[in-house]
């Protein structure tokens, strides 16, 4: 619960920013194709808002510069270039040498479960929305392309740039695709259907 509202607290901002423009720019399109004789489905289009306010919050944490105040102004903060890790499940062994040596290693736990949560909820959305991702393979890789992209522009932004992001956000997508393929099996109607687009 505490890593949920540790991401919610600094992803909201963002999404509240984010919020009037999406909702003008929804309606427009809603009433775009009401207009040209296309029968909109208010159920996708809410469901589709409230995941463009999710990447708008994702890319707050991935992808803008991390910045804070001071005395001077607005200060970025930048990631010093050992923050770059291209040797795969070095969080793990960081996890595991914390544990060795009788600690608890809560900020990397975060950062492992955070970039699982993540891409779960991109894994279990993308089909939800859209019938062409129904399939598990178009879903994780994008899932994987989506995260690969993060990394290589967290490398220009400041931000640390690890191979163990992508595998965790990879893996995160594929648990959000099975919880989304578990749904559809267990439901007596398919409620999900009506944000399919």
């Amino acid at each position: 619960m505490g890593l949920i509202i540790h991401y919610l607290s600094s992803m909201l901002p963002y999404m509240i920013i984010a919020l009037p423009l999406l909702l003008i720019v929804r309606v427009r399109i809603y009433l775009a194709r009401k207009k040209l004789g296309s029968k909109p489905n208010l159920f996708h289009e809410l469901g589709v808002a409230v995941f463009i306010l999710f990447l708008v919050g994702l890319a707050s944490q991935t992808i803008i510069p991390a910045w804070g105040l001071n005395v001077g102004g607005i200060e970025f903060l930048m990631s010093p270039l050992d923050r770059i890790n291209l040797i795969p499940f070095q969080s793990f062994i960081i996890i595991g040498r914390i544990f060795s040596r009788g600690g608890y290693p809560d900020i990397q736990i975060i950062q492992v479960l955070g970039n699982i949560g993540m891409f779960s909820v991109i894994g279990f959305m993308l089909p939800v929305l859209w019938k062409r991702f129904e399939k598990a393979i178009r879903t994780v890789q994008t899932c994987f392309y989506s995260s690969l992209a993060i990394e290589v522009v967290q490398l220009f932004t400041g931000r640390s740039t690890d191979i163990d992001d992508l595998i965790l956000n990879t893996f995160g997508g594929l648990l959000g695709f099975l919880l989304y393929a578990a749904i559809k099996k267990t439901m007596r109607y398919d409620a999900l259907d009506k944000f399919n687009f």
